[in-house]
């Protein structure tokens, strides 16, 4: 093998190392900003319940956090080739967050800044989660239910 084989299989395995080692954290129902260092044409999200990734133009990468967890971000550019790679943490909004027990039931999280409102979160009472989720879809689609 040649020296300039041995310093390019270097280079990519060097490459992946670092691109692996990536840790992007971004906040329930925020949007992070992600600049790519090359053309992209494709972005895959492990878990899109976790988060969402959209490309604004090939070199901009905008991620919205769903709900609190983890899964793994890959951009590829026109060849197939992996641009970016990260791991995707997607965390809780921690300062203001209050959570409401009521007598043997789970609890219901509400986020407080300055007004509460309902934030439902994994691990919440069953039935609230599912109403406030209904809730706030409909409000982000814009859909009636009359």
């Amino acid at each position: 093998m040649g020296f300039r084989a041995i310093a390019a299989a270097l280079v990519m395995t060097l490459g992946l190392g670092v691109a692996q080692a990536r840790e992007f954290v971004v906040t329930a129902d925020q949007a992070g900003l992600i600049r790519l260092p090359g053309d992209a044409s494709g972005v895959i999200v492990g878990n899109p319940g976790i988060a969402d990734a959209m490309l604004y133009d090939s070199r901009t990468l905008f991620v919205t956090g769903k709900v609190f967890g983890r899964t793994n971000l890959i951009v590829l550019d026109e060849a197939g080739r992996v641009l970016y790679t990260s791991d995707l943490v997607v965390t809780q909004p921690d300062s203001q967050t209050v959570q409401v027990f009521r007598s043997k039931s789970r609890p219901e999280t509400f986020v407080c800044a300055p007004t509460c409102q309902a934030i439902p979160q994994i691990g919440d009472d069953a039935d609230w989660f599912a109403e406030m989720s209904q809730q706030r879809e409909t409000t982000r689609t814009g859909a009636n239910s009359n």
